[in-house]
């Protein structure tokens, strides 16, 4: 496997602060960005959630929420109603 390097600019203070999480758990920089890599590869996409700080959803996220909640008002995707967890289970475990 060839290696290859990756540069990357960043606030001193950002650095540090992750730096220090990184210590508390035992890796390094290096390490924490290769599992970064790695779990985006495996996940084929960013492996949390993407907000702003202030708990905040994206315009893409309120777009999802509000075609789900359209769907859901038109009955689609929504699954029956069953009057007891063993009535539910029953039904999964026919399929």
């Amino acid at each position: 496997m060839v290696s290859k390097n990756l540069q990357v600019r960043l606030d001193d203070r950002l650095k540090k602060r992750a730096e220090n999480v990184f210590k508390k758990i035992g890796i390094d920089a290096p390490t924490a960005i290769r599992i970064f890599f790695i779990k985006v590869a495996d996940m084929g996409g960013i492996p949390f959630l993407l907000q702003s700080p202030d708990g905040e959803y994206t315009p893409k996220q309120i777009t999802a929420i509000d075609a789900a909640a359209a769907k859901a008002k038109r009955g689609k995707g929504l699954s029956r109603a069953f009057s007891s967890v063993e009535e539910l289970l029953d039904d999964l475990h026919s399929r």
